[in-house]
Order: C-alpha cells, then sequence, then structure tokens
C-alpha cells in the first residue's frame, strides 16, 4: 500500500459575476484549451473551468525523478499509415505531441525532428495547418533544441489551433487531440512507475480528478457519433480502478486577487494506492493506450 504525502499549489480560476449566465450553442459549451504545454491545461464548458496536466508537465517529472531514457515507450511514426480517419488522426496528434515534449525533455533533437515532421503533416491532413502562421512550422522546426523556445511556440500555436477549430465547428477534433496527449503522457508515467517510483506513482494517483474532466469533455460528442462513444466507455472502464484510488486534500491558506478574479488555493494531496490497483491500472493504461496508436 502506497501512501504519499505531496505539495501543490492549486489554482482555481473562478468566473466573473457578471458573466452572461445565458445559455450557450453546442460550439460555444464545447471543451477549450486555453493554456499551454507548459502548465496545466484549463478546459472550459458549461462555465465551468477544469485543469488537466499537460503532457510536457508530466515529462518534466520524469526528468527530474532521473528517469533513463527510453525511445521503446515511444508511439512509432511508422504507425502514421494505420491512421486512415480524422479520429484517428486526431488522437494521435496528440500522441506524438506528447512523444514530441518527451523527446525535447531528454534532448533528442534529431529523433524530435522526425516526430515533428509527423504532426506536421497529421495537421496538414486535418487541415489544422491553415490555422497557423506561413513561418510556424520553420520556426518551430528551428528551435527543436531550444527547450524554452519551443515550449513557447507550441504554445501559441495549440491556441492558434483551437480557436481555429471552434470557429470552424470542429470542437471534436481538438478534444481527441487534448485526450491523446493525456492518454500518452499517463502511459510514459505508469510505465515508469512499474519501477516503484513513489513520485511517479503519486502522479499517476493525482490523474483521478484530470480522467473525470477528460470524461466531461468527450462526452459532449458522443450523440449518435458511436467512435466518441467507443472511447468514453474505455475512459470509463479505466475510471472505474481510479475509485479506489484515494485523493484527499488538506488546504493550508487561500490568497484572493480581486483585480485578477483569481483564488489560489495552498494545499497537501494524500495520495493512497494499493499493489493490486497500481497494477490494475498500468494494464488498463496500456490497453487504452494500444486502442488509441493501433
Amino acid at each position: 500500500m502506497y501512501k504519499i504525502v505531496i505539495s501543490i499549489s492549486i489554482l482555481m480560476f473562478l468566473f466573473s459575476c457578471g458573466q452572461s449566465n445565458k445559455p450557450k450553442s453546442q460550439p460555444e459549451a464545447e471543451s477549450k484549451i486555453i493554456d499551454s504545454l507548459i502548465t496545466n491545461r484549463i478546459v472550459s464548458f458549461e462555465n465551468s473551468l477544469f485543469s488537466i496536466p499537460s503532457p510536457h508537465q508530466i515529462t518534466l517529472t520524469l526528468k527530474q525523478q532521473n528517469v533513463e531514457y527510453n525511445p521503446s515507450y515511444l508511439n512509432p511514426t511508422s504507425n502514421t499509415r494505420n491512421y486512415t480517419n480524422s479520429y484517428k488522426k486526431a488522437l494521435n496528434m496528440g500522441v506524438y505531441g506528447a512523444d514530441l515534449g518527451y523527446l525535447n525533455t531528454y534532448e533528442k533533437t534529431q529523433e524530435a525532428i522526425t516526430y515533428f515532421s509527423v504532426i506536421k503533416t497529421l495537421s496538414q491532413e486535418l487541415g489544422i495547418i491553415n490555422s497557423l502562421k506561413k513561418d510556424t512550422f520553420e520556426r518551430i522546426e528551428k528551435n527543436l533544441s531550444n527547450q524554452d523556445s519551443l515550449l513557447h511556440l507550441l504554445s501559441n500555436s495549440y491556441q492558434d489551433i483551437d480557436i481555429f477549430l471552434k470557429s470552424n465547428d470542429q470542437g471534436h477534433i481538438g478534444a481527441l487531440i487534448l485526450a491523446g496527449g493525456w492518454i500518452e503522457s499517463l502511459y510514459l508515467l505508469s510505465r515508469f512507475s512499474e519501477n516503484n517510483n513513489q513520485e511517479l506513482i503519486s502522479r499517476l494517483g493525482e490523474n483521478k480528478n484530470p480522467l473525470e474532466n477528460l470524461i466531461k469533455v468527450i462526452s459532449l460528442y458522443t450523440e449518435n457519433n458511436r467512435i466518441y462513444q467507443v472511447l468514453l466507455e474505455k475512459l470509463i472502464a479505466l475510471e472505474m480502478i481510479y475509485q479506489n484510488v484515494e485523493v484527499t486534500y488538506t488546504y493550508n491558506k487561500t490568497e484572493v486577487n480581486t483585480e485578477q478574479k483569481l483564488t489560489k488555493v495552498y494545499s497537501n494531496t494524500n495520495i493512497t494506492i494499493s499493489d493490486d490497483v497500481l497494477n490494475e491500472l498500468i494494464e488498463e493504461i496500456k490497453a487504452l493506450r494500444l486502442f488509441i496508436i493501433s
């Protein structure tokens, strides 16, 4: 049985009291990626904001824990030939985005170039490339060895893509990219957790709430869409195992910035997870990820 106590800072973004509460149309209610690869992504729907850890945040944790680089865990670029519909292309664009972040974190520039090329191709096939400035891919390619510059460029690119998808009634594509990136980063985290690294196990347990948020995002697109329903069912199966992970919070203090309408809540997070549940999580995540990349 693992019981891990870690200190975190939770940022809770509060809507202004004067914000309109009128019913929103379906496109406006769709999930909206606001933040970047650097920190948590904040997804918005039905006047609520929820946090989902970014892929890069998780790969940074791996590096900070001195986890040895292992390319065998990445989705081979040769798999792209198997992705023949927009559903698979969008999911795996997210997967390859997480893999690119992993490669960048471990300073594998040459490999990053290959994965970047695949992401570029998928964005062209999805029609997303039209949302980016003409020199965006050229600038990203030139900065693949510069971690800070690359993160800044990727952050801006994801925001541009999100705006483009929403304005063209393709929010469902953005949701899949988000899901693919999160699942891939969770997969990497789970594989390295097999070595009994308690910090990584705690990070794995922390994703219980983000999974619930992702389920809410994907559920927006399941009506009359069997493909999204299948993904939702698999996420719910994973959530069933996560129900056996105990996550509790001890709140320390709260800071309120009235000008920015921002509340910072500082707390300790307590993660309790048994060996059996940990093994179940690892196997279920592995199966979910295989479903996506195959």
